[in-house]
């Protein structure tokens, strides 16, 4: 039960969190209006239902990857406040590479409950907080990378 609720409070707090610093990905920023967005991911965005803060791009690319969704939560002011990949599990190994390359080697954990097991792994780059989830219930696998802007720069430390 201590697990559940750790998973839960971490995906919370980094879905979470508006800021205005230029980091995320290549070609987004914290704070970003969503007509920014629309245009970077080429008409791509649409909104998620009645949750006008949530908005979702489907069938894209990072790079050369294909991300079956893209979620984008946005703040009160209508800016970019976090995101999400959803990954195939073929390309988990490629993007936990890529990551790490890039990002030193992540805090990483397991969580195993009675109806799914989560492995994490987590980057503070000082500018964004990024978590990698590999969910699985069952048969069902699910590869996820999740950015927000990071509220601890671990140089004050």
């Amino acid at each position: 039960m201590l697990s559940a609720l750790f998973a839960f409070v971490l995906v919370a707090y980094f879905l979470m969190s508006p800021s205005t610093a230029n980091a995320c990905v290549e070609g987004l920023a914290w704070g970003m209006p969503q007509s920014e967005i629309n245009d970077h991911l080429n008409g791509a965005v649409r909104q998620e239902d009645l949750n006008h803060q949530r908005l979702i791009a489907r069938n894209i690319h990072l790079d050369q990857l294909p991300v079956s969704q893209l979620t984008l939560d946005m703040n009160e002011q209508g800016g970019l406040a976090s995101l999400a990949y959803e990954f195939s599990m073929d390309d988990m190994t490629e993007v936990l590479a890529g990551l790490s390359a890039r990002h030193g080697k992540p805090i990483s954990t397991s969580i195993k409950e009675d109806h799914y097991e989560d492995q994490l792994w987590v980057w503070n780059t000082g500018e964004d907080l990024i978590t990698a989830v590999k969910r699985t219930s069952g048969n069902v696998q699910k590869f996820l990378i999740s950015y927000r802007p990071s509220r601890l720069n671990p140089e004050t430390l």
